[in-house]
């Protein structure tokens, strides 16, 4: 290894001596990502020369040990006759201190956590939603069950209504009392003035002109669904939509300015998915002229990046009473298709895929609005293409929807069609054989 290329960052520190603030450093490894610790070698990346003896490696090994109780490895390196320690340190499963003193890493720095940031720690293990609440009894929940999410629940799980049920029974059934005790989630869907107990769990809707003007704010709070339910109701007023008729009924027929069963699902996602121990944030949803950006906070659960949410993933709930709960109720279909039901629908819709991002300790949606209509009249086009992109500005289409206008043409001749659309770059294709599918292509 040569020192010349290590440099400071979140997983590395450059020490010229193994001194207190080196465990203070293992420590913010352990509770942060992990990291290599490297003695011997100064802020410059220089050596600061010399060997480093097997009894004094054994010294630094049993001060971590004992002030830290975490298994370092260790690595001597050697270069040009000068020796440097590497110390790794995984990321620990659970909370690690220094003498009662909690640190964690932030950028190339060790910082030591507050109050606040302790008690988060300490709970990481256990999810927020399963977490109880003192204090609060059961007189605080809207217990009698005739809310449409506890009717939905119930009868979901026992086939029936709950005309005659206990009401504290069904609630330790979803788990959302433990042990006599009311369960954050318990109070976040049911309660009946659950605001003065999280006045974080809330959405809050702008609508934009251009980048910064705002013309319109709302925040909304109370329950989760009530939350759900009234972002939808505000959004609407703030969407513009149009009317088509439908070939075959002649009913009218709205369509909105983007999907809504899109946005449901990322508020819906959102709700369920968001890092509640962070208790200074509210979910933001930002309607601008071109694009809707869906935010909330947290980055994602460990084990699902944003890569995977692009295709089937597996499910990693981060409060798994909410979401089974709602998963009961009927809100959730699936656990892990949230994210293609949205590509799914935005692309049926004529709109380009959603982007996923983290940025700041936030998780990102950004929907983009469909794209201007083709100018039919400037394409070199014959009159089954032009056919083919008129139907694929109302989403996206297969061959079989072409060969229904033209049922005396030869389905190769269809496909060759589309084919060129590609070729030129109109058209996307995505699937393979009879799942072969086309719509518009995007830029930005």
């Amino acid at each position: 290894m040569n020192p010349s290329n290590l440099k400071e960052s979140e997983t590395v520190e450059l020490k010229e001596s193994f001194k207190d603030d080196a465990l203070k450093t293992l420590c913010a490894f352990a509770n942060t990502k992990g990291g290599s610790l490297f003695v011997g070698v100064k802020d410059d990346s220089t050596l600061l020369g010399g060997s480093i003896s097997d009894e004094k490696q054994q010294q630094i090994i049993n001060k971590i040990v004992n002030q830290l109780n975490i298994q370092p490895g260790v690595v001597l390196h050697e270069q040009s006759g000068n020796e440097f320690l590497e110390i790794k340190v995984s990321k620990s499963s659970y909370p690690v201190n220094l003498r009662g003193r909690f640190y964690k890493r932030i950028g190339n720095t060790t910082r030591e956590l507050s109050l606040e940031e302790q008690k988060t720690l300490l709970l990481k293990d256990v999810p927020w939603d399963s977490q109880v609440r003192e204090g609060i009894t059961f007189d605080n929940l809207a217990t009698n069950l005739t809310t449409p999410i506890a009717i939905r629940a119930y009868e979901n799980i026992h086939g029936a209504s709950p005309e005659s049920l206990d009401e504290e029974d069904f609630f330790e059934h979803l788990g959302l009392i433990k042990g006599g005790k009311i369960t954050n989630a318990a109070l976040l869907m049911f309660g009946d003035n659950q605001s003065p107990s999280f006045p974080f769990a809330k959405v809050r809707i702008g609508r934009f002109k251009g980048e910064s003007t705002i013309v319109a704010d709302h925040t909304i709070g109370r329950t989760l669904i009530n939350q759900l339910q009234e972002s939808e109701r505000v959004i609407k007023t703030l969407l513009n939509k149009r009317y088509r008729i439908t070939g075959k009924s002649f009913q009218r027929e709205e369509v909105w300015e983007y999907p809504l069963e899109a946005i449901r699902e990322a508020i819906l996602n959102a709700l369920v998915h968001r890092d509640y121990h962070i208790n200074n944030a509210h979910i933001e949803i930002k309607i601008f002229d071109d694009h809707i950006l869906i935010s909330s906070p947290g980055s994602l659960p460990e084990g699902i990046s944003v890569d995977q949410l692009k295709k089937s993933h597996p499910s990693v709930r981060r409060n798994p009473l909410i979401a089974e709960t709602l998963f009961r109720a009927g809100y959730i279909e699936q656990f892990g298709t949230g994210t293609l039901r949205m590509k799914e629908t935005l692309r049926k819709a004529g709109h380009p895929d959603p982007e996923f991002s983290e940025e700041e300790n936030r998780f990102t949606v950004r929907f983009d609005a469909a794209p201007e209509p083709v100018d039919l009249d400037s394409l070199d086009l014959n009159e089954r293409q032009l056919k083919a992109v008129e139907l694929a500005r109302e989403g996206e289409i297969q061959a079989s929807d072409l060969h229904e206008n033209y049922p005396e043409v030869n389905r190769k001749t269809i496909t060759r069609d589309l084919t060129e659309l590609v070729e030129q770059e109109l058209f996307e294709k995505t699937g393979k054989g009879k799942g072969t599918r086309y719509h518009l292509r995007f830029k930005r």
